[in-house]
């Protein structure tokens, strides 16, 4: 790295640390550095590795673009949470620890906006279902990690630390002012045909079938009571657009005080984001055309609305007895 660069990071680095932390211990910190590799790095005598770079942007939560200044407007830098270690428990525990940090920053700003289109249930919409949560992070460890092909259900365990992380991310979500979210009709379907290829595989028995299924129609329950009300339990407030159109792909917008960012979910679990500024307008503009395209369901078109929560809850009833697949 040249050292303009490498004096850009820096920069960067040192404006994202809170006032109240020490740079040199906030790298001894995050890094796992000693104190005189850390003032060494902070001095430019050597320069921080891409590895270092990423962690970093990780917990500051900012983007390469944003230092690069790319003036090529067919490349792009994107962050993706989970690429920079092999072992699949510490790519999803890095990711939740990310969003959790992404959580606090968007909730202590002010004009906080977030928009996110969703075609699949995300491990984040889970966060206080811990039986849904489990299905999703089986299904994960069935993709990611090297499992036998017959691991079963039953054999899962959360690591404590994930299960705490997930606990403050609720608790969180709790505090958020207003969210829009553009849904697909088929939002809910892809996941119930995974609980049932599993099912049918023999790899979930039938009393983990019924929990799941029970606790998928309270999550149903849940989310029906806020699009009629407007809110959550806890005051936050939510407009759901359904799609008439499919949707491809779960994608977040956020913006808060200065700061804008896209996040694009190519899986369930975690996403690539960037903060290119050709990026984010090309993706709001697809937003606002979506919007054309969809219903406002919260507290509004209550047939449609009642249609689309009657035919999820038909293929959660007959998950064990209607081939989906």
């Amino acid at each position: 790295m040249n050292n303009n660069l490498n004096k850009s990071v820096l920069d960067k680095i040192l404006n994202c640390i809170p006032e109240n932390i020490k740079p040199v211990n906030y790298l001894m910190d995050i890094l796992d550095l000693g104190k005189e590799s850390a003032y060494r790095r902070l001095r430019g005598e050597k320069a921080l590795s891409l590895e270092e770079i990423h962690k970093l942007s990780v917990e500051l939560s900012f983007s390469l673009d944003e230092i690069l200044g790319n003036k090529n407007t067919n490349t792009f830098t994107f962050n993706y949470i989970g690429s920079s270690d092999k072992n699949p428990d510490n790519n999803f525990l890095e990711f939740l620890l990310f969003y959790e940090n992404y959580l606090k920053n968007i909730l202590n700003a002010e004009n906080t906006e977030v928009i996110n289109t969703i075609n699949n249930m995300l491990s984040t919409m889970f966060v206080g279902f811990d039986e849904l949560f489990k299905f999703v992070y089986y299904h994960w460890m069935h993709q990611m990690k090297e499992v036998p092909l017959n691991y079963h259900y039953s054999n899962l365990v959360i690591p404590p630390q994930i299960k705490d992380i997930c606990k403050n991310i609720n608790n969180l979500h709790k505090n958020l002012k207003k969210v829009t979210m553009i849904i697909d009709k088929n939002i809910h379907l892809n996941l119930i045909k995974e609980i049932q290829y599993f099912y049918i595989r023999g790899l979930i028995d039938e009393s983990e079938l019924i929990r799941l299924k029970e606790q998928y129609l309270r999550y149903m329950d849940f989310t029906e009571k806020i699009i009629t009300k407007g809110t959550d339990p806890n005051g936050s407030s939510y407009d759901i657009y359904l799609s008439m159109l499919g949707i491809s792909s779960s994608t977040s917008y956020i913006s808060w005080e200065d700061n804008e960012e896209s996040a694009f979910w190519h899986n369930v679990c975690y996403p690539m984001h960037t903060r290119n500024r050709n990026i984010i307008d090309r993706y709001k503009h697809w937003i606002d055309s979506l919007k054309k395209y969809s219903t406002l369901i919260t507290q509004s078109n209550e047939l449609q609305q009642a249609d689309f929560f009657n035919e999820q809850k038909n293929y959660v009833n007959n998950m064990a007895d209607k081939i989906l697949l």
